[in-house]
């Protein structure tokens, strides 16, 4: 019997489930079964532990406590956006998204203010990123950058996340840049992992919450955006909160199809899952050989030319015999 005036705890759908399920649920049985062959070493991420279970049942977007400032602001949106989901965007729905705008503001500003060493070290890969910039190739430029943050003294490293599909999650895969602040050496050791602080750093993030057809409100959300983002997983996790539900009303407002990159559960696989770390400035695998392998434009001209027309390119070379010729 619930205690009176209903200050108990509220049963949680997922009381009824045993551990099993909720490791299931939670994704602790991917252990990134199949990505055994890539080098580094196995970390657990930093979204996808206990305290985020309610968050999968409940569609992984938002806390259901009432006391999380966050979430009730997030829920207010949320409700907001009810009334407008059938607009066909003609005219934008009535924008709830000055206070999305402002948390997500807030919460950039606020993470650097109060910490030095981010402060720093998001300087520091701005700096780097824009000397790296006519390197083209992704998976190059990301590790150049890991080795230049390296070099500068820090503890990076590029994380290689990779997830199945389960429960409603589609698979993917995923690279980003962590940075792991080291302890003073008159820490403890058994103490100096506890205590280490993670920073993830990704050099495309505002690319990666780019949707066809943006509504106003959501181009305003996608604008508070750095390039650079360099955070810790807690302030990660608030933030990928936000714009998923952003990117969720922006295609209702338009009505379209929500793919399943845009859900939460798969921005928290991105950055927040399991994944392997490694210090390897190049990469290894088949990623190595097609980046090793010349573009089609370095192609031999006779071979394009020879196909071009119909002929095989070994019978482009083929001697005709003297004999042949006087006939």
């Amino acid at each position: 019997m619930a205690p009176e005036g209903g200050k108990g705890r509220r049963k949680r759908v997922t009381d009824l489930l045993d551990d099993k399920v909720k490791a299931r649920l939670r994704g602790d049985d991917y252990r990134l079964a199949d990505y055994t062959s890539s080098s580094g070493s196995e970390h657990e991420g930093g979204g996808l532990e206990g305290g985020e279970l309610e968050g999968f049942v409940d569609g992984f977007f938002f806390s259901d406590n009432k006391d999380d400032a966050w979430g009730k602001a997030a829920r207010e949106v949320e409700d907001d956006a009810a009334g407008s989901a059938g607009s066909d965007g003609e005219g934008d729905p009535p924008p709830p998204s000055a206070p999305v705008v402002a948390m997500i503001r807030d919460l950039l500003s606020r993470s650097e203010g109060f910490d030095p060493f981010q402060r720093d070290l998001g300087a520091e890969v701005t700096k780097v990123v824009d000397g790296l910039a006519g390197l083209r190739d992704r998976s190059a430029f990301r590790r150049a950058v890991m080795s230049s943050l390296r070099e500068a003294g820090y503890n990076a490293g590029v994380c290689k996340a990779r997830w199945e599909s389960r429960g409603g999650l589609t698979a993917g895969s995923y690279e980003y840049i962590d940075v792991v602040r080291d302890q003073s050496p008159a820490t403890p050791p058994p103490l100096q992992t506890q205590q280490q602080q993670r920073y993830v750093v990704d050099v495309e993030f505002a690319g990666e919450f780019v949707v066809a057809r943006p509504t106003a409100e959501y181009a305003r959300v996608s604008a508070e955006l750095p390039r650079v983002y360099v955070g810790k997983p807690e302030e990660l996790r608030r933030l990928l909160r936000l714009l998923a539900e952003a990117a969720k009303r922006s295609l209702r407002a338009r009505e379209m199809h929500l793919p399943p990159w845009r859900k939460g559960r798969y921005m928290q696989a991105k950055w927040l899952g399991p994944y392997r770390r490694t210090l390897n400035p190049v990469p290894s695998g088949p990623a190595a050989v097609a980046a090793a392998s010349p573009p089609p434009s370095f192609a031999p001209v006779c071979d394009m030319k020879c196909r071009f027309v119909g002929f095989d390119t070994a019978a482009a070379r083929l001697v005709i015999p003297p004999a042949a010729r006087t006939r």
